[in-house]
């Protein structure tokens, strides 16, 4: 399971609005060393999009969670939107290609294969978005002000 820290922002009844606490791989970004990508993070600042969860629990603004997610939907996921559309490129450029047409319209064809496989791959999205897909509660930490 692929868990995060995450501090409630939100509540309202069920729905739960989480902010995740982003950390680096490796440290060196809090140090200011290392790779450029704590520069180009320091850049363009370090934003995070709110999260909203639905959770039985009575949680408060500031609590804290651990959220979790399995493996087997991140894959399930990445396939999807990587392979997807990847698929649809190259067997539309194939067949375009096994019909001797002219290398535009192998292009074409390609082009219009990467968009049939995006559409493809935003509904299937859409249609796993509520199931496996979205983030449940691991873990609780209650806000010692309460």
């Amino acid at each position: 399971m692929i868990t995060e820290h995450a501090v409630v922002t939100h509540c309202d009844g069920k729905r739960v609005e989480i902010r995740l606490q982003r950390d680096s791989a490796c440290g060196h970004c809090e140090l200011n060393q290392g790779c450029g990508t704590g520069a180009i993070g320091r850049l363009l600042g370090h934003r995070s999009k709110p999260l909203v969860i639905e959770s039985d629990q009575q949680l408060k603004p500031g609590d804290r969670l651990v959220v979790g997610m399995h493996e087997s939907a991140v894959v399930t996921a990445s396939l999807s939107v990587y392979g997807l559309p990847l698929a649809g490129m190259i067997v539309a450029g194939l067949a375009a290609d096994l019909y001797n047409l002219a290398d535009t319209w192998v292009a074409i064809a390609a082009f219009t294969g990467l968009f049939a496989g995006v559409k493809l791959a935003s509904r299937r999205a859409r249609r796993l978005e509520h199931g496996r897909l979205t983030p449940h509660i691991v873990e609780v930490r209650l806000n010692p002000q309460r």
